[in-house]
């Protein structure tokens, strides 16, 4: 079967079905980041890793991915902090933006080709709200009452755009429901704020900007209008983020980008489902918030990227101490594979062993490479089933296993199979940093020693030689084929 001609498919929120993605040779996607005011959750790092794990797959496939992700760095929460800390908004943000970049090195997230940050791109969003007032999809309402100052809220009036709703697929039964800013001042309890007249709580943090309404800072929907079609233009590909961002927060951008650019914004809206502890959906009233780097301090990163991609990403994953230690176990099988051939080739190399590898045997290998990279592609394909992907690198790592227990193929074979074998892990964000096992030419004598003083049970002798690379940092491993080895971290 030709690769190229298995198609990609994803769930559209928009539509509620799959679709079979039409995308040129550059895919363009933004992805909600993170609001900048605490240390990032397990459930950011779903996000994170599934939208990395996507634009990984869509660059195997030869695209090239402009990637934007956002960073809300002035909002409610952000601002109270720094009010309760005596700092200032800006202090804050930084803050955990740093740390959010500290936590996904861990879990082998790439940076964004953009990462905007709204407080850096106000005059943008001024120009968009002064533009969407002039439209007549948003109204000025009152006067600012805090600090002496005249300042107006601006609101989005939803009834001026019909489609309102159609993403999050609600009623206007539950839309009305589900508004949570209550003003007297708004023409319909569904309008929502495009920019906000500045507090008192706004002074102390130092987190307000000056306006045509007055001093006041932007509501936190019109920031990803604005900074998504900033560098990707109306319309753009795929908008991604969690399942929580349907409603309001992407049902708002929708309408706020519509009434910019007179287009239907986004040709894909794809949202991964939440996680959950012990069954039960993180919050802070739970008191179940589990923190990115409470779980790295006790878990390699790439065991947490494992247990987050071991389910579907629309289906809800739900963390335990158990689900971790298992996707750890599972883990290390599949890296352990590829250390075992590594240090196969490394020994091969170092003692100058090589074969002539029968044709047919050859042959049999590369074709089976060939079915678990068309297995992959189809696991990837269907609605980026990383599940299945999984599993198919756990059927790959029990072949690499049985390739390297038979000993009977050349170097350049195990190689091809070394090659082709990482290519699929790091299109999961799998051993990303992985280093080649040296070959240990000049410890060459000292190992054929060991080697004799083992098979003599000279074992002091054996013992001695093993301490001794060991302080190297060269870790001995024993197998039926003769000595193997790793380097110590």
């Amino acid at each position: 079967m030709d690769l190229s001609d298995l198609p990609l498919k994803m769930y559209n929120t928009f539509s509620k079905k799959e679709e079979t993605l039409e995308l040129g040779e550059v895919v363009k996607i933004y992805v909600c980041g993170i609001t900048a005011y605490d240390y990032s959750h397990i459930g950011h790092a779903r996000s994170s890793v599934v939208f990395d794990t996507f634009r990984r797959y869509l660059e195997f496939l030869g695209k090239k991915v402009i990637y934007v992700q956002n960073f809300t760095d002035v909002d409610d929460k952000i601002i109270r902090r720094a009010v309760s800390e005596g700092r200032t908004q800006k202090e804050i943000a930084e803050e955990y933006i740093q740390k959010y970049f500290e936590d996904m090195e861990k879990l082998n997230v790439r940076k964004a080709d953009f990462h905007p940050k709204v407080t850096e791109n106000i005059p943008e969003i001024i120009e968009a709200v002064k533009k969407i007032i002039e439209k007549g999809y948003a109204y000025e309402v009152g006067e600012g009452k805090e600090a002496g100052k005249e300042s107006k809220d601006v609101y989005f009036h939803v009834p001026s755009f019909p489609e309102y709703g159609r993403l999050s697929g609600m009623s206007l039964e539950e839309l009305n429901r589900h508004r949570i800013e209550p003003d007297p001042r708004k023409k319909d309890p569904k309008d929502f704020a495009l920019w906000k007249a500045a507090k008192e709580e706004d002074y102390k943090a130092k987190s307000y900007f000056d306006s045509p309404w007055g001093e006041g800072r932007p509501g936190w929907h019109i920031e990803c209008s604005v900074l998504a079609t900033k560098y990707l233009g109306a319309p753009f590909d795929i908008h991604g983020g969690g399942k929580d961002l349907i409603f309001p927060h992407h049902e708002n951008e929708r309408a706020q980008s519509y009434a910019l650019f007179d287009v239907e914004p986004v040709r894909y809206w794809i949202h991964n489902d939440f996680v959950t502890i012990n069954g039960e959906k993180m919050s802070k009233s739970l008191g179940n918030i589990i923190k990115i780097r409470d779980v790295l301090s006790r878990f390699d990163g790439e065991v947490l990227r494992y247990f987050l991609l071991s389910a579907h990403y629309r289906s809800p994953l739900d963390y335990s101490e158990e689900a971790i230690k298992r996707a750890e176990r599972s883990y290390n099988s599949i890296k352990n594979a590829i250390e075992n051939l590594d240090m196969e080739i490394a020994a091969l190399r170092t003692f100058g062993i090589d074969k002539e590898d029968e044709e047919r045997k050859k042959t049999e290998v590369l074709k089976e490479m060939e079915r678990f990279e068309e297995e992959f592609r189809k696991a990837m394909n269907d609605d980026l089933n990383t599940p299945k992907a999984l599993a198919v690198l756990h059927e790959l790592a029990s072949f690499i296993n049985q390739v390297v227990s038979s000993g009977t193929f050349s170097i350049h074979t195990l190689e091809e199979l070394f090659k082709r074998s990482i290519t699929l892990y790091k299109v999961l964000g799998f051993l990303e940093k992985y280093e080649r096992i040296p070959e240990l030419y000049e410890f060459k004598d000292l190992i054929k020693e060991r080697e004799e003083a083992r098979k003599v049970k000279n074992f002091q002798r054996a013992d001695e030689i093993r301490r001794e690379l060991k302080g190297e940092g060269i870790i001995l491993i024993d197998t039926p084929r003769g000595t193997r080895w790793k380097m110590a971290k």
